[in-house]
Parts: C-alpha cells; sequence; structure tokens
C-alpha cells in the first residue's frame, strides 16, 4: 500500500468524532494564535485554566480520551503545584517551585490548541484555509510537508522500536544513554534509511498534484462555518474578557 495512504490525522472513532464536530481550519488557526497570545501574556493565571477547559471538548472530539484526560491531569497538577507550593514551606525551592508549575501551566495549554489543530485538520483542508487567506506558496508547501512528515516519523519510530523489541534487543532509555554508538546503529541508521524514502515520497506526491506549479490553484474542498466555529468564537470572547477583567488567584 502506499505511504500516503497510511497518512492520516484520523484514525478509527477519532475521524468519526472530528468529522462530526468539524471546524473551519481558519477559525482554528486564528485560535491558536490569540490563546497563544492571552495565555503567555499579562493576563490572569485563571485564564489559563479557563482556557484549558474550553480545550478539553474539543480535544476529546480529535484525540483518544484517555490521551486528553492526561494532559488535562497535567496542566492541573502543575497548576496546583503553582498554588500550593509556596503555601507548604517558606524559601526560594517552593519559589522556584512555584514558578515552574506557573509557566508549565501556560506552556502545557498552548500546546493543547496546538495539539488540537494538527489532530483535528486535514492537510488538504489546512491548505484550502491558507490558499484562502492569501498566504505564499512557499510558506504553505514546507508547512503541509512537514504536516504529512512528523506523523509518519512517529509511526517509523514505533515500528523501529518493535522491530527491536522482537529481536531482544533493549532500547530502553538507560540503555540507549550508556550506549550511544549502539543506540545509533540499532535506531539511527533505520531511521535515516525510512526518512530518505519518505521524503522521494512526499516530493513524488507534491510533484502529481502540481503543487509547484505557478499561477492560482483550484480545490475541492468547500470551507463553511459551524457549529464549531460557533463555539470555539464564543470562547475565544470569554478567554479575551477574562483577560481585561478576569479575576486572579491569590498565591
Amino acid at each position: 500500500m502506499s505511504f500516503f495512504n497510511n497518512i492520516h490525522f484520523f484514525h478509527g472513532k477519532t475521524a468519526h468524532n472530528a468529522t462530526s464536530f468539524r471546524v473551519d481550519p481558519r477559525t482554528k488557526i486564528l485560535a491558536l494564535l490569540l490563546t497563544n497570545t492571552l495565555v503567555m501574556g499579562r493576563g490572569p493565571f485563571l485564564l489559563a485554566l479557563v482556557c484549558a477547559v474550553l480545550l478539553f471538548p474539543l480535544l476529546a472530539s480529535a484525540v483518544p480520551l484517555r490521551k486528553v484526560c492526561i494532559w488535562f491531569t497535567w496542566t492541573f497538577l502543575w497548576a496546583g503545584v503553582y498554588m500550593c507550593a509556596p503555601l507548604l514551606w517558606v524559601g526560594w525551592i517552593p519559589t522556584l517551585t512555584a514558578g515552574l508549575g506557573f509557566w508549565f501551566t501556560r506552556f502545557s495549554v498552548c500546546a493543547g490548541a496546538a495539539w488540537y489543530l494538527i489532530s483535528s485538520t486535514q492537510v488538504a483542508h489546512l491548505i484550502a484555509a491558507l490558499s484562502a487567506l492569501k498566504i505564499p506558496q512557499f510558506f504553505i508547501i514546507p508547512l503541509a510537508v512537514m504536516l504529512r512528515f512528523l506523523p509518519s516519523l512517529s509511526v517509523e519510530l514505533h515500528n523501529i522500536h518493535d522491530a527491536m523489541r522482537l529481536r531482544g534487543i533493549d532500547v530502553s532509555p538507560h540503555k540507549i544513554m550508556r550506549h550511544p554508538i549502539r543506540t545509533a546503529e540499532y535506531i539511527l541508521v533505520p531511521l535515516l534509511t525510512s526518512t530518505t524514502r519518505m521524503a522521494d515520497e512526499l516530493s513524488a506526491s507534491a510533484l502529481l498534484r502540481g503543487l509547484g506549479r505557478k499561477g492560482p490553484h483550484t480545490s475541492r474542498i468547500t470551507l463553511r462555518c459551524s457549529l464549531g466555529d460557533i463555539y470555539i468564537l464564543c470562547g475565544l470572547c470569554v478567554l479575551v474578557i477574562f483577560y481585561f477583567y478576569g479575576w486572579e488567584l491569590n498565591v
């Protein structure tokens, strides 16, 4: 089977859920940019927690629920560290710990917004959305290639890991650190071979689809707003209100 027939951002139930909660990619891009601006800005810390709560149903529609729960727990765990560390004892250690909790919470929320965009958006829809926004082709094509390449790289790493285990080779993290040359032999060499093959197939696919052709390109994809777009836009309005008038957590 062809390489591109195995590349999907949706699998099984995830594909069905993502399709039933369709959102215009332009709305997702706006949400990602605005979320990063607000969460990483000078707004109240509670803003990051509100954003995480609003992101939960979006991620649950595109990613397996178990992974979403892990992300949600991780985010609020760091939030708890930020709020509780200064209350337990006094000194520079709780101050440093609270600072880590403060920033890791915000980084986790921004990563969740990017995760939703990547997991719920097919490359063809993203190309159509960026083309509708009049983004230059020299930016769209590398981005599309990267989004197709990264999931395939993850699959190849998983396959190499399974192949090593079947051969009785220990590829645990401490073994990798103790034997870096052996790691290069068992993992990096087959990975480089696979990436070379993937790069050739990506180039051939790009040529067949006419991505390098000059002039306007046509698309069979119709971009339209839906209830998902209304939910995201309302959520962004809530975040903007919290940014300017939100309550701060007194820690």
